[in-house]
């Protein structure tokens, strides 16, 4: 049972509105996960809409994921799971694009045995969407329509560090219409604050810093973004027994 909360901090200078996605997710076995999670909001003050006087949740995140193990290729892990994303009564519009979205994805993912921090994946995913009747904005970048997805990078592990490399394309040519591709790159870096106590009993926070090269429908993109998370453990320790005296 873990808990996540991730501030979006970049809303403090682009929205009326500071956004905290938050999430819980479940393992109902060691390879089946069931997870739920919303943007939170509320208005911060700085700009058009005094502090606190909206707040609410967004939208409404259902997902789950299965670890198939290694049915097809001999150390390659696979998953499969769908999301599905859906906007809860009438939130801002810059907050939504109104539509429902069904996510199903694969991915697969491999441990170098010659370089076992390094990690390399892929992914294949689709996003279904239908209309509904709540008012939301798009970006210059945002498709209208359903697309068909693939993603492949690395990551590396050293201890508290981990370093991510991840290029992806979508595309609307296969499910919807007017055709669009979207392709970005996006190194990053992630840092795990340590903490001065047991990981097993208390949450952690990490920062991550990515960079981000895109063309789309907008034309070309580049910036950069900061994420600040936090994520804790609610499965409670497991007591050791106590080592009897003079042993």
């Amino acid at each position: 049972l873990r808990l996540w909360v991730n501030p979006h901090l970049g809303d403090l200078q682009r929205l009326d509105y500071l956004r905290l996605t938050t999430g819980v997710r479940y393992g109902l076995t060691e390879n089946w996960q069931m997870s739920v999670a919303s943007d939170l909001y509320f208005s911060h003050g700085r700009g058009e809409v005094r502090s606190f006087e909206k707040y609410g949740a967004a939208n409404l995140q259902l997902g789950t994921k299965v670890n198939l193990g290694q049915p097809w290729f001999s150390g390659w892990d696979i998953g499969t799971g769908f999301d599905l994303s859906f906007p809860l009564g009438h939130p801002p519009a810059e907050l939504t694009d109104g539509l429902c979205h069904f996510m199903p994805y694969l991915t697969l993912s491999h441990r170098l045995a010659a370089h076992p921090d390094w990690r390399i994946f892929c992914g294949l995913r689709l996003d279904v969407i239908s209309v509904t009747d709540v008012v939301g904005e798009f970006g210059d970048d945002d498709f209208r329509a359903s697309s068909t997805g693939i993603t492949g990078g690395w990551v590396i592990d050293r201890k508290n560090w981990h370093y991510t490399f991840e290029a992806s394309y979508d595309t609307t040519r296969l499910l919807g219409s007017p055709a669009k591709d979207y392709v970005a790159i996006r190194p990053g870096i992630i840092w795990e604050i340590p903490s001065r106590r047991n990981p097993q009993t208390k949450g952690h926070w990490s920062v991550g810093i990515a960079l981000k090269n895109s063309y789309g429908p907008g034309g070309v993109g580049l910036g950069a973004s900061v994420r600040l998370r936090y994520n804790r453990d609610l499965k409670k320790p497991e007591r050791r027994p106590a080592v009897p005296p003079g042993r």
